[in-house]
């Protein structure tokens, strides 16, 4: 059996040189990438070349998600890139983890059983990794965008009661903001100054935010936008009010939530207490 596992893990390890030999010719298109974000991203050529299969290739229910995240957490016109840059980086991991696993357990014959345990289960745990990645990220990023939308919305509010335009108001929150919805609205302020209209680049803007909050009330000022002046400040004033209430509504449930998840292990902790005291009692019965 120790020579079945040397064999799988060496021919799998074979044809991983092989194909990263072959997958050189993505290198251009993969320079540009974080390595932060696609750590190992120099080998994903690997994964590029299975995905050339039939057997591999990006397609289906898993192709539509994968675009469908890309093309909010990135541009739409980068869509296409960076899911096959999420699949080609799963199919790297899985089969280079693969190819690792059997070789270990070749080389440690003994402890076989427990290493390729060890090895499915990490093999597992990467490819759902990078499939979810994307979603995970895009999650994450609604949550902390919407977070931040009460005091983007009362900015706006004070800016443009003061007397500026709503395209000035915006553009001045976004350059002076850090983090995700600070970033979505640059792009919208870059939007503005390349061809599109405002309406057109806030609707993107909610679109691209993946919240339905955000979308509810970029679609509420797209409304607002149309009646203008006195409207809009009014508007604006009004939902900065309803945001930061609700924003406060959710760290009551975000506490009570964090209190019932803390519950559990006093629970564990008070029970084996209890063990332990009554254990004591009835060894000291005993004797």
């Amino acid at each position: 059996m120790q020579y079945i596992f040397l064999t799988i893990g060496t021919v799998l390890a074979v044809l991983f040189l092989v194909q990263m030999n072959r997958g050189k010719k993505y290198e251009s298109i993969l320079e540009g990438l974080d390595e932060k974000a696609f750590p190992l991203h120099e080998l994903y050529g690997v994964g590029f070349m299975w995905s050339e299969t039939s057997m591999f290739s990006l397609k289906g229910k898993q192709a539509k998600e994968l675009k469908t995240n890309a093309g909010l957490l990135y541009e739409p016109q980068y869509a296409d890139y960076y899911a096959n840059v999420y699949w080609a980086q799963t199919l790297m991991f899985i089969y280079l983890l693969s190819a690792c696993t059997f070789l270990l357990a070749g080389f440690m014959y003994s402890a076989a059983a427990l290493v390729l345990v060890a090895g499915i289960f990490l093999t597992a745990v990467m490819g759902l990794n990078g499939i979810q990645g994307m979603k995970n990220t895009l999650s994450k990023r609604t949550e902390e965008c919407e977070s931040q939308l009460p005091e983007v919305v009362s900015t706006l509010a004070i800016l443009i009661n003061s007397g500026m335009i709503l395209r000035e108001a915006w553009t001045m929150v976004g350059d002076n903001g850090k983090g995700a919805f600070y970033g979505l609205m640059q792009q919208a302020s870059d939007n503005m100054k390349n061809a599109h209209s405002d309406a057109d680049a806030i609707f993107l803007f909610g679109r691209s935010s993946n919240s339905v909050e955000i979308k509810k009330f970029t679609s509420a000022l797209l409304q607002s936008m149309e009646k203008g002046g006195a409207e809009l400040t009014a508007f604006l004033a009004n939902q900065s009010t309803e945001l930061w209430s609700l924003k406060r509504q959710k760290m009551l449930q975000g506490g009570e939530k964090a209190a019932t998840k803390l519950l559990g292990p006093i629970v564990i902790i008070f029970v084996g207490i209890v063990i332990i005291v009554m254990t004591a009692a009835f060894a000291g019965s005993l004797f």
